[in-house]
């Protein structure tokens, strides 16, 4: 298996001594599972590598899952997030309530490289690192994804109204144009 090297390297270039990549030769796969902190948590991490199928596999589980009752909210915020926000996989909710951020790249006609799980990771890192604290609230709390959402309004509405300021400000400083 050729994608089974690329794992192998990747991890050696990370440095994670402690993680090794295990295969099934019957599957023509491998895998490699670690745990990575991302926001002073650890998530559970597999990078998987499908010879068959030439497709390369990220999958990160959140630390907590979503408590009952709550599960129409997190798919709402899911939806949102993955529909909002440029992540290249997608987070879901599972049946038992365990949160997944997954993410595929299909190699046909694709030199594969360890850039390309490095994106994959650094990706699902980046949705955890920014959505960390709402996914959280709308898991384990009584939080509901309205209120949530409108949290999200308001900082857009923010970030806009500031945008606009220096938009404005920028204009005001370059002068008058075209003056002879």
């Amino acid at each position: 298996m050729k994608l089974d090297h690329i794992i192998e390297a990747y991890v050696a270039d990370q440095e994670w001594c402690e993680v090794s990549v295990e295969r099934n030769e019957a599957k023509e796969t491998c895998e490699a599972s670690l745990n990575l902190s991302v926001s002073n948590q650890s998530f559970r991490t597999f990078i998987e590598a499908d010879e068959k199928r030439e497709m390369f596999f990220l999958y990160m589980y959140a630390p907590f899952s979503v408590i009952e009752g709550k599960f129409v909210d997190a798919c709402m915020l899911f939806n949102f997030l993955n529909d909002q926000y440029s992540y290249r996989g997608k987070l879901t909710v599972m049946d038992d309530g365990s949160i997944r951020y997954k993410e595929c790249t299909d190699l046909d006609r694709l030199e594969p490289n360890m850039a390309m799980i490095d994106n994959m990771v650094s990706s699902g890192v980046g949705l955890f690192r920014d959505h960390c604290e709402a996914i959280a609230a709308v898991a384990l709390t009584r939080k509901t994804y309205e209120a949530i959402r409108e949290d999200y309004d308001k900082k857009s509405a923010a970030r806009e109204a500031l945008k606009q300021k220096n938009d404005t400000e920028e204009s005001d400083s370059a002068g008058p144009e075209g003056n002879d």
